[in-house]
């Protein structure tokens, strides 16, 4: 898992806790598998105990129409308890609940998708009309939280990941959505799904973006199966001139995503894996430092020697003790 997944699932926890994110900055050392572990547990706990209060208004779904629970809703209930209580709701009503959504306005949406019950977004994925989600796809992104997009773009099937494909232009937000979702597989799964063309331009979006769009590249690349590895890690440092070259390996160096770096090494051809070897950022040996210590087991020592071969000599030195352990 990339350190951009662990720092989504903090994201959530913390959001879920009502706490700063910075406040749970020391989870991270536990890794995405254990901190999502907690956040499921500790929003389950959270909406189970709410569950008697929130049924009093599931109570009323079947007997009230749809619209005008929706107008109640947007006069009276705040958008983030509107979103706690959508989860008994969702699971009780989940044919009720569509329509019921469908009448929101797409700001009271977005507004509250954060707050929702993570067990309901599949069952309300899998029922909310196309015409509905992207509009509130589109606001949440807007508002850089890509965490939320992600939940919901994990549990869509394909048509609904062609209609997001379809009505959402921007290529940087659907790079930060894919480097958040959790699940690698299901990362691979989503991008099949993309038309090649759209795959490269997400990819690539980065480029002369900030360091953290930088790093979201770096986290998809690193969790893709082999055959879209091949052809997107190609493409994307074939686009990168000599200083977005540097810039990444930077970013990758000073964010601690030295091993992803490395995952994308078996991958990268002899002219980049010269372009690497002989960069600016590689005469530093700090870097080269960095990468011997990222090197903790045969296949990172590979990946690593295979950098090696086109350092300069005075800097191959910190990665020489690599050979006898490989």
């Amino acid at each position: 898992m990339t350190q951009l997944v662990v720092r989504a699932q903090v994201a959530q926890l913390a959001k879920q806790l009502g706490v700063d994110a910075s406040e749970l900055e020391s989870l991270e050392r536990l890794g995405a598998p254990a901190i999502r572990g907690i956040l499921e547990r500790v929003s389950n706990l959270l909406f189970d105990e709410h569950v008697p209060t929130f049924a009093r208004v599931s109570r009323l779904v079947p007997i009230m129409p749809t619209s005008l629970a929706a107008k109640i809703a947007l006069k009276v209930m705040p958008a983030e308890v509107a979103g706690r209580a959508g989860g008994t709701v969702g699971l009780d009503h989940p044919d009720k609940m569509a329509g019921l959504l469908s009448g929101l306005t797409t700001t009271y949406m977005a507004d509250a998708a954060p707050f929702l019950d993570p067990r309901v977004i599949p069952v309300l994925v899998a029922r909310l009309p196309i015409e509905f989600v992207v509009p509130v796809a589109n606001e949440i992104m807007s508002r850089r939280d890509y965490a939320t997009t992600a939940l919901f773009i994990e549990h869509s099937n394909e048509e609904l990941i062609r209609s997001f494909e379809r009505g959402i232009d921007d290529d940087e937000g659907l790079l930060h959505t894919a480097a958040r979702t959790f699940s690698s597989d299901r990362l691979n799964e989503i991008l099949r799904v993309l038309p090649e063309q759209r795959r490269a331009r997400i990819i690539t979006s980065s480029i002369g973006s900030d360091d953290e769009a930088v790093l979201a590249s770096l986290s998809v690349l690193s969790r893709l199966e082999r055959d879209l590895a091949d052809v997107l890690v190609g493409e994307f440092f074939g686009a990168l001139d000599d200083a977005a070259l540097n810039r990444f390996l930077t970013v990758a160096i000073t964010s601690s995503a030295v091993t992803e770096l490395l995952d994308l090494s078996e991958f990268l051809g002899t002219e980049t894996l010269q372009r690497i070897g002989g960069s600016e950022v590689l005469a530093q040996q700090s870097s080269v430092d960095a990468i011997a210590g990222a090197a903790t087991n045969p296949r990172l020592r590979r990946a690593a020697l295979a950098i090696a071969e086109y350092l300069p000599a005075e800097q191959k030195t910190a990665l020489t003790p690599l050979v006898d352990a490989t």
